[in-house]
């Protein structure tokens, strides 16, 4: 599963849904009451403002896409729209692309030096999240 992900210090990051034509699984504005998805309070306010959406709706396997593909096509994607997105950037805003990674074996994968690159310079985070079968 792939997400694209956006954090501020303090904007509201609705905008996000507009410029990118999704909706989000889970936002909130910095500032706001801590709850639950099912609208539980936890106590405290949220230290900073949070947007994430699928960018891939299903798991898929290896031997059918690669990663690197999803990226690549993922980054053609938003490169488009990075303009709007400097000043958010520039204010301290972070976007990130968010990577499930699933396996009950051993695996290894290479990123493009030249992807890496691309990501970097336009503000891009990459964060791979492992979760090994037991």
């Amino acid at each position: 599963m792939i997400s694209l992900r956006a954090k501020h210090p303090k904007e509201d990051l609705a905008f996000m849904d507009k410029l990118f034509t999704k909706r989000p699984q889970a936002s909130w504005v910095a500032g706001e009451e801590r709850i639950t998805p099912r609208g539980t309070s936890i106590g405290g306010t949220r230290s900073n403002s949070y947007w994430v959406s699928r960018l891939t709706e299903e798991e898929t396997h290896s031997d059918t896409s690669l990663l690197e593909d999803y990226l690549e096509n993922i980054y053609k994607e938003i490169i488009p729209k990075i303009e709007s997105l400097e000043a958010f950037l520039d204010s301290g805003g972070r976007l990130e692309l968010y990577v499930s990674l699933y396996g009950s074996r051993n695996y290894g994968l290479v990123l493009n030096p030249g992807l890496l690159a691309r990501l970097g310079a336009a503000g891009i985070e990459l964060q791979l999240d492992i979760h090994p079968e037991k």
